[in-house]
């Protein structure tokens, strides 16, 4: 757990009940735009599955070999099901396409049988129709299937995706922008809900009933609906179970009531959605949020909703969130928890597990987008080629004594952009400093950054989604700042550690699982979660201030070090993945709990 304190400010610390933002319901009922994914490589062969032990490459130290790693499998192998409204690399807007996309692999190669299930946005390439279709909700429905890494990819094959989304058009999952979803959301995602559980059992390479689905955001929420009042009620999928896995509480698929009737449910499932709340809009394309728009709040009126994660919360059999420190602020109040935190109380509680990252894309040994490939025995030389090579690209004066501090992530309050910005004439005035932002997002702060940035060589700004200067960016900087107003739980500070670039944080969500205080980066304490105030601005200044004073030493070198020696792979996550599916399936739960009980956080291994 972090320790350290908010520089200049004794009015809030770190600690695991850190501030987090309090996200507003106008953030609650948006989506996220999203970026197409690229392709994948060619089918491989199923593989089979079998127990005991499995041996697999792990990467080595500036070796052309890696020595094998002894897995211990499960005795019981499961079949999982993930269901998603996006996977990576096929479909992407952040970190839940991250994860649908890197931890069925790492389950797989554990011994289970598993599947992801998404919607077909684009015609992908690698994916096969499997000729079945099925009528949903009075709807033809098609399944597309690709195996890879051991895992069965499907594809839900629906015009309200592929018309949508197709092409490369920059439409977007959700809806063409940000907080204009597609007014049919509500029937695209039934459709989609009802044709993923059908994927478990509809298919050539059929899974059967007795799986364990693992449903993600408010997306798939009514996946545990479904099976508890539907299909259980009429002897199927008896012996199934789900886990409800949310990644960022602020979205939560709010809908006015009138969308009920055509979501095909029992009435008596109705209680379980219904959510009063204080804005008198459901942001879409017919009644979009505005950037300059004024709160919609009026006091002493609410307005009913129907509020899909409330629902997918009270009908699961176990609900997850992204990080330990995340689950423990979502249930502390109804700001951290968006207004759900005395739902989660009633389901039961919410468990946090920290996500890994894909060690093989952020890896400096095997990035061809660095100069210089480079690990922990030579991660000195590979970041100081990196270093020189970034500075020259970008426009800053080219100058190794001079901290390079980066910044990668979207544009927008969450992520405390603002205050970032504020702080940035601060930073150059008072330090030797050079600060890089790359990033997209709200066209407000898009202008902004493209006017605080780029002067006098010490500055410099990158305004498109360009994964390469992200991986550069990462490689040459020493410092990676994420000053988040909440973080769930955040792979930019994992990816930039990889890397060997010391995470500089604010303290809230997954940071504070991931980051240790002195150790593998510095902590600047929480922000305010509604306003920027001037305390905040200080704090991130006074935080990069007091990290660069470290630069060059000894000490900053044992950071950077424990940085990118460790193991943030979807290794240890995955095993703790593993024991919750056999807790719920009642398989060997004594060993299960004392397995999640041994996987440690990051901050709790070094």
């Amino acid at each position: 757990m972090a320790t350290g304190v908010k520089r200049g400010s004794a009015r809030r610390g770190v600690s695991r009940g850190a501030a987090q933002v309090r996200t507003t319901a106008r953030q609650a009922a948006a989506t996220r735009p999203a970026k197409q994914g690229s392709k994948q490589a060619p089918r491989v062969p199923v593989s089979s599955r079998r127990s005991g032990v499995c041996a697999f490459a792990a990467p080595s130290e500036d070796t052309a070999m890696a020595k094998p790693a002894m897995v211990e499998l499960p005795k019981t192998p499961q079949d999982i099901v993930f269901v998603a409204a996006e996977v990576a690399p096929w479909s992407k807007t952040g970190g839940l396409g991250d994860v649908v996309g890197g931890l069925p692999i790492e389950l797989a190669k554990r011994g289970h049988r598993v599947m992801t299930v998404a919607p077909r946005y684009d015609q992908y390439s690698d994916a096969w129709d499997t000729s079945v279709v099925l009528e949903i909700m009075g709807e033809r429905v098609g399944f597309f299937h690709s195996k890879k890494k051991g895992v069965d990819r499907v594809f839900i094959d629906h015009p309200c995706f592929l018309a949508k989304v197709w092409g490369k058009t920059g439409s977007k999952l959700y809806g063409l922008k940000s907080g204009a979803d597609f007014v049919d959301n509500s029937k695209r995602f039934r459709i989609f809900c009802e044709a993923a559980i059908e994927a478990a059992r509809c298919l050539p390479f059929s899974y059967g009933e007795d799986v364990t689905f693992v449903a993600n955001d408010w997306h798939s929420a009514l996946v545990p609906v479904l099976l508890r009042d539907v299909y259980k009620p009429s002897g199927q999928f008896l012996d199934a179970k789900c886990a409800f896995c949310v990644h960022n509480i602020a979205f939560q698929g709010r809908f006015w009531q009138d969308t009920w009737d055509k979501l095909g449910l029992p009435d008596s499932s109705k209680e379980i959605f219904e959510f009063d709340d204080g804005y008198d809009k459901v942001f879409t394309e017919d009644e979009p949020d505005e950037e300059d728009e004024e709160s919609l709040k009026e006091l002493g009126l609410t307005y009913a909703k129907l509020n899909w994660m409330k629902a997918g919360f009270l009908s699961s059999d176990k609900n997850v969130t992204v990080s330990p420190n995340y689950a423990e602020e979502v249930v502390s109040n109804p700001s951290k928890g968006v207004e759900l935190d005395n739902v989660i109380a009633e389901a039961g509680g919410i468990e946090g597990i920290v996500n890994g990252m894909d060690s093989e894309t952020f890896n400096p040994l095997k990035c061809k987008f660095i100069p210089v490939r480079y690990g922990p025995q030579s991660v000195a030389e590979g970041k100081a080629a990196a270093k020189e090579a970034l500075q020259a690209e970008l426009g800053l004066d080219v100058d190794p004594a001079a901290p390079l501090v980066g910044f990668v992530g979207r544009l927008e309050e969450q992520k405390g952009v603002d205050v970032m910005l504020a702080a940035v004439d601060q930073i150059v005035s008072e330090t030797n400093c050079q600060v890089v932002i790359l990033g997209t997002g709200k066209k407000s702060y898009e202008a902004k950054v493209k006017k605080v940035m780029g002067k006098g060589g010490r500055t410099a700004a990158v305004v498109k989604f360009a994964p390469r200067v992200a991986r550069m960016i990462f490689a040459g900087s020493d410092y990676l700042l994420v000053p988040s107003r909440f973080e769930p739980c955040g792979l930019i500070q994992m990816q930039g550690m990889a890397y060997g670039a010391v995470p500089i944080v604010a303290s809230t969500g997954g940071l504070v699982d991931t980051v240790k205080e002195g150790v593998t980066g510095f902590h600047m304490g929480a922000l305010d979660p509604d306003a920027l105030v001037e305390e905040d601005v200080q704090a991130v200044a006074e935080t990069v201030a007091f990290a660069a004073q470290k630069y060059g030493t000894a000490a900053f070198e044992e950071m950077r070090d424990a940085c990118i020696k460790q193991d943030l792979s979807w290794s240890e996550p995955a095993r703790k993945w593993e024991a919750l599916v056999e807790e719920m399936k009642a398989v060997e739960v004594e060993e299960a709990v004392a397995k999640k009980e041994s996987v440690a956080t990051p901050v709790a291994k070094v």
